[in-house]
């Protein structure tokens, strides 16, 4: 089951610029350190998202690289069981191929899930921009912010 897309929070400043209006009429003043927290959120979140890729992305180099040692050990279990060589040798190769490919499957475990963390964190970034966005517009846009802050609070939009 889907979500319901994020709906948009309208907003305007009044001539003062003291008080924010939202599309519902409802009228509060927002500090500054609420619409950081906005711009925090967001950044934040896409922060996240950008971890999380990195990591699937080191995931999935591991799943190859075990993959890939596991087939050069299954060689070498090959040549050895063919020479004769002891048993106990045999036993351990089978052992270490058994453990790659173990690690093979729990990478790509991990790999699955953060991409869903992933994927969670890029919506919480985008449904806040959408959500919020027009509420550190309209302070950025008061006459009453300090101009170091407007040019913050313009660069988000």
């Amino acid at each position: 089951m889907q979500p319901n897309p994020p709906t948009p929070h309208a907003a305007t400043v009044d001539d003062k610029g003291v008080h924010v209006t939202t599309a519902a009429g409802k009228t509060r003043t927002y500090s500054g350190g609420e619409v950081m927290t906005l711009t925090q959120v967001i950044d934040l979140a896409e922060g996240s998202a950008t971890l999380c890729q990195s990591s699937t992305d080191a995931c999935l180099q591991l799943v190859d690289e075990s993959t890939q040692l596991a087939a050069d050990c299954e060689e070498l279990l090959a040549d050895i069981t063919a020479k004769g060589v002891g048993a106990n040798l045999i036993g351990k190769c089978e052992f270490l191929k058994e453990q790659l490919d173990l690690q093979a499957a729990v990478a790509k475990k991990v790999h699955d899930q953060i991409q869903g963390g992933e994927e969670a964190c890029r919506t919480a970034s985008a449904n806040a921009e959408v959500r919020h966005g027009a509420i550190f517009r309209a302070v950025a846009d008061s006459p009453l912010t300090k101009p170091a802050e407007r040019d913050f609070y313009n660069a988000r939009s």
